[in-house]
């Protein structure tokens, strides 16, 4: 019996360890699992995309590889800056998301992704985000009273940021989390997790600040940000707030669902004929 009971603890703690290990220790690697962009791949979005432009941003000393993609508009035209999900190369989002011809948009690779150089981390998705707007903002083509903030999963924590901290036009989250710390904690409610977190990515705290106008979306059969985590975000968003969910859509494919695309372009649309 002895043995049984040393065996079964013996199990138990190496699933403890095996855990542990997975959520605290090596969380850079689960989280930032980078994107790779090869020189092929790039001549095909330039020939996909043959009026975009390739982009070199200087952040910090880092220099963020990516597309900036124009409106049809001969005018200054309103811009959608995307943060992807932690193993999404930015180009990917140029050919999924319904962006309205009025629109430009702005896909630049994370630090460590792509041919974007430096190493990954919240602060300096952060910083980079700063960076990507004021490009933007500075850009002849960009009407900078019309500039908007959209991530998905992880790139949620980013455009919640840039939206508290520069004057964006409004928000769109894509399977957004109340934060990694309260995430970590629900999947793995033995450890403490939430105590360890090194990267928080605290949305729900900074949507308690931001006036402008949110889209959220979430999949109803999401298991990696369950949308009740993605609710308190809506929730707490001080702005006036529109939830889409789509029933069926897990994580994944969450994008490729025709209501996804009717709302997307359609809150853009709303937003530039609102402004006038």
């Amino acid at each position: 019996m002895k043995l049984l009971i040393s065996a079964a603890a013996g199990v138990g703690l190496l699933f403890y360890g095996l855990h542990f290990y997975q959520a605290i220790v090596n969380q850079e690697e689960n989280l930032f699992q980078g994107a790779s962009l090869s020189n092929d791949r790039i001549e095909q979005v330039n020939e996909a995309f043959p009026s975009s432009e390739e982009v070199v941003i200087d952040s910090d000393g880092a220099e963020l590889h990516g597309w900036f993609l124009p409106s049809s508009l001969d005018e200054a035209a309103p811009l959608f800056i995307y943060f992807g999900g932690n193993a999404e190369e930015a180009s990917r989002a140029m050919e999924s998301l319904p962006l309205p011809d009025e629109w430009h948009g702005l896909f630049v690779n994370y630090r460590g992704y792509g041919k974007s150089t430096g190493e990954p981390s919240q602060d300096a998705f952060f910083s980079d985000a700063e960076a990507l707007y004021d490009f933007g903002a500075s850009h002849h083509a960009v009407d900078q009273s019309m500039i908007v903030s959209g991530g998905r999963s992880m790139g949620t924590g980013t455009a919640a940021y840039l939206a508290s901290e520069r004057p964006v036009a409004a928000t769109i989250l894509i399977s957004p989390y109340d934060s990694r710390k309260a995430l970590q904690q629900h999947r793995h409610p033995w450890l403490p997790a939430g105590t360890f977190i090194r990267h928080p990515f605290p949305v729900s705290t900074m949507a308690e600040t931001v006036e402008t106008p949110l889209l959220v979306f979430t999949g109803s059969e999401d298991m990696v940000i369950p949308p009740e985590h993605s609710l308190v975000t809506a929730e707490t968003w001080a702005g006036r707030t529109e939830h889409i969910e789509l029933p069926g859509y897990d994580h994944n494919n969450v994008t490729q669902a025709e209501d996804f695309h009717e709302a997307f372009a359609r809150f853009l649309e709303e937003l530039r004929t609102e402004a006038g």
